[in-house]
């Protein structure tokens, strides 16, 4: 009768036990520990697009800013120009020091706490000035969002990255379509910084 007690008890322990282990499984692959975003995942690969001559390897990037706060999967300064610089190089339009200078602000990023499905928006300010005269030339902000779905990935945290590496492409590929044609001038001898 005991041995029958003990053993009932224990059966309801590792029970209890295993359903605590497998709510924790299943909460840290929906959610997951802070990663951070890969550069060559942000960046937009070579294309077949056309670009406006006057921006033919003539854009340099000059800042770059990232806002600090909760992020649960960090977009660092260095990964965020990385990716930036390497998709004008891409393009064709990046030399060391050209005619246009880009500022790049990462306005705003939206990252859902969990989900299977899971969008994150970010919102990127665009400034390109003259640097001759430091006049903006062009200057846009850009919002786009992306969605890793669990056929993605399985896991939570990988599908929270790759959802926030795919906002920055989307954005970045966003940015370089504008570069398609000559953009009008945005706004004349501001100067925002």
């Amino acid at each position: 009768m005991e041995r029958k007690r003990i053993s009932v008890l224990l059966k309801s322990r590792l029970i209890s036990y295993g359903k605590v282990l497998a709510l924790f499984v299943a909460l840290t692959s929906f959610t997951g520990c802070a990663q951070k975003a890969l550069t060559q995942n942000m960046t937009v690969p070579t294309g077949s697009q056309q670009y406006a001559s006057q921006y033919q390897a003539s854009v340099s990037v000059d800042k770059v800013v990232t806002k600090s706060g909760f992020q649960a999967i960090a977009i660092d300064k260095q990964g965020f120009q990385e990716a930036v610089v390497a998709s004008l190089i891409n393009a064709g339009l990046y030399t060391e020091n050209g005619k246009y200078k880009l500022n790049v602000e990462l306005v705003k990023i939206e990252q859902p706490l969990m989900g299977l499905d899971m969008t994150v928006t970010m919102t990127v300010e665009y400034t390109l000035k003259d640097s001759e005269n430091n006049n903006v030339v062009f200057q846009k902000s850009i919002t786009e969002p992306y969605t890793a779905t669990f056929s993605d990935a399985a896991i939570g945290v990988t599908r929270f990255r790759m959802a926030t590496e795919g906002s920055v492409k989307a954005n970045i590929a966003s940015l370089l379509k504008e570069f398609q044609s000559a953009p009008e001038i945005a706004v004349e001898g501001e100067n925002y910084y």
